[in-house]
């Protein structure tokens, strides 16, 4: 249960930004402008799509994401649940992420610790690049190793900025390949997605107030619906889990959604604030 729990924070780690079209070019951080900001989220137990193998569960998710187009984005999330189970055992997960995806698309960082009932369970650390036709992975720890993967592959900022491009064009679904750094830093996904119809009103999960205080209640939303897959998304196979939200065009997400599978989590908007950018460096113009 714990790993599903580590698995799904590193998704979260990735809500923001911008374009690469598959095996093209990456004109970098050229899409759509992503907002810094920081966004707290109260977790609870989704009872009607849970199984009796967990009776219980609620957390709390921290998400910074700061930077800028100038100079690149760093991510950090604070990720912690406790979840019981049919028996009222209860485990404590507590996981921090911290990532880097540079201005060019070329070179994404990523670190994670995670810790069950106070006991370090997983200590990660590496760098990924593109590197001509293909994306060299290297993993600092748990133990050092070294791999490729296809060029198609995208980093999460230009996995959700990819995503964001073709809700503004009206697209409703795609399929992108992701590496994010999960799972020690060895796997990489195929990826589902589902975009619905655009909104710019309230709805009734209660968060959309959150959104409003922030002043972006009236930015362009979709609902958004990401299946991960361990192997090719072509139909014949469940997914690994999926994550559900609703995505604004600056990047940020409420109304949060994770599908394990035996049990899944509602995470509700309760605090939302917007950081300013500061503008310089090497990129700017």
């Amino acid at each position: 249960m714990n790993q599903s729990v580590v698995t799904v924070a590193r998704r979260l780690a990735g809500p923001a930004l911008l374009t690469l079209a598959l095996a093209l070019p990456l004109p970098a951080f050229a899409g759509v402008p992503m907002i810094a900001h920081r966004a707290v989220y109260d977790l609870t137990l989704d009872m009607d799509n849970s199984s009796d193998k967990v009776s219980d569960a609620e957390g709390r998710m921290v998400y910074d994401f700061a930077g800028s187009a100038c100079e690149g984005f760093t991510t950090r999330l604070r990720f912690v649940t406790r979840v019981s189970d049919e028996d009222g055992n209860a485990r404590l997960t507590d996981v921090a992420t911290t990532t880097f995806e540079d201005t060019d698309g070329k070179t994404f960082d990523f670190s994670t610790k995670s810790f069950v009932d106070g006991t370090l369970s997983e200590d990660t650390s590496g760098t990924a690049k593109r590197v001509n036709d293909k994306v060299e992975v290297k993993v600092a720890k748990p133990s050092t190793r070294r791999f490729e993967i296809a060029r198609s592959f995208q980093f999460p900022n230009q996995h959700l900025q990819t995503i964001i491009e073709a809700a503004l064009r009206g697209d409703h679904f795609m399929q992108i390949d992701l590496f994010d750094g999960s799972d020690k830093g060895e796997k990489a996904y195929e990826t589902s997605v589902v975009i619905g119809k655009l909104d710019s009103g309230d709805d009734e999960f209660g968060d959309a107030v959150v959104a409003k205080s922030a002043g972006i209640d009236t930015v362009r939303h979709w609902p958004v619906t990401i299946s991960y897959f361990d192997g090719p998304a072509n139909g014949e196979q469940s997914p690994t889990y999926e994550l559900s939200f609703i995505l604004y065009e600056n990047g940020i997400t409420r109304r949060l959604r994770l599908d394990y599978g035996d049990f899944a989590l509602t995470g509700k908007m309760v605090k939302l604030d917007i950081t300013p950018v500061k503008v310089g460096g090497k990129h700017c113009r």
